[in-house]
């Protein structure tokens, strides 16, 4: 996340020596902040879903299972 403060922020501070303002360095600075937890959170935020027991009616050796009938029925 510095890294990315510390880039945009240098654009700011060029753009802001070049064109002789004072505003693109703070902006610069937040541009590389919100994007480089942009980065992060689009990386490391997803949560893998449980892995619990599957139903898709096979088996753990792949072989299909009986279909469940209600009591009394075959």
């Amino acid at each position: 996340m510095i890294s990315g403060m510390a880039v945009w922020g240098g654009v700011g501070w060029l753009l802001d020596q070049w064109w002789d303002t004072r505003v693109f360095f703070p902006v610069g600075v937040i541009l590389g902040m919100a994007v480089a937890i942009y980065l992060v959170v689009a990386r490391y935020g997803a949560v893998a879903p449980p892995s619990g027991p599957q139903r898709n009616g096979r088996t753990p050796g792949g072989r299909r299972s009986r279909p469940r009938t209600q009591k009394g029925q075959r």
